[in-house]
């Protein structure tokens, strides 16, 4: 879904570049999107070479496990009780987790999670309330909510908020080899503090594709 090698190389914050300047090693520390700092007769294309060349050679060796897929959207419809009657919504969620370790392997113990939740509330009325929650399954069986439950009361056309609005980011524990395996949105309709689910399931479950190099 998005290009592993760039998002691995925008990671390495930093390298050394070995320059040999009369048999001597000389160190020089880069940063990606700044200059070499300059060594006495030593040609600027070098240090840019070597540079360029150390950062490869880095982002290379960086680990990384990313997970990502999206849902769709999802229509659900329920009977949300007296004053409200019948309802209809849609739903969906789009997820990447992203765990890495630079230069060592995949066994950090943290991963981020990125969700965009979107959602279709135009059938809201008379108080009722769209309710969602996300989580996510890990290869070891377990499940662990992601991110705050989102509240909408406000009865809007998909994708249910501004460019960016609905999304947010979290961090999942996930020890040693642990990884994101499932993303997961569950969504009801609250009328007074009571919930009222789609009698025919009011989740969805995404298999998340992976990436890896551990």
């Amino acid at each position: 879904m998005r290009g592993q090698s760039a998002r691995t190389i925008g990671r390495v914050l930093g390298f050394l570049a070995a320059v040999a300047v009369s048999g001597v090693a000389v160190l020089a520390f880069a940063v990606p999107g700044r200059a070499a700092p300059a060594v006495p007769g030593t040609p600027a294309a070098t240090l840019t070479a070597a540079r360029s060349t150390a950062a490869v050679q880095a982002a290379a060796k960086a680990k990384f496990w990313e997970a990502s897929g999206y849902t769709g959207p999802q229509v659900h419809a329920t009977w949300a009780g007296p004053g409200v009657g019948f309802l209809a919504w849609t739903v969906g969620l789009s997820m990447t987790a992203f765990k890495d370790n630079a230069f060592r392997s995949c066994r950090s113990n943290w991963t981020g999670v990125s969700i965009d939740v979107s959602w279709n509330s135009e059938s809201l009325h008379n108080g009722a309330q769209l309710v969602i929650m996300d989580s996510v399954k890990l290869s070891n069986g377990k499940w662990r909510d992601v991110g705050p439950a989102l509240t909408i009361s406000k009865p809007v056309a998909w994708p249910g908020h501004p460019a960016f609005g609905g999304q947010y980011h979290a961090v999942v524990y996930t020890p040693g080899n642990v990884h994101v395996v499932q993303a997961h949105i569950e969504s009801w309709i609250s009328n007074g503090g009571v919930p009222y689910q789609d009698p025919t399931g009011s989740g969805d479950t995404v298999t998340l594709k992976q990436a890896r190099r551990c």
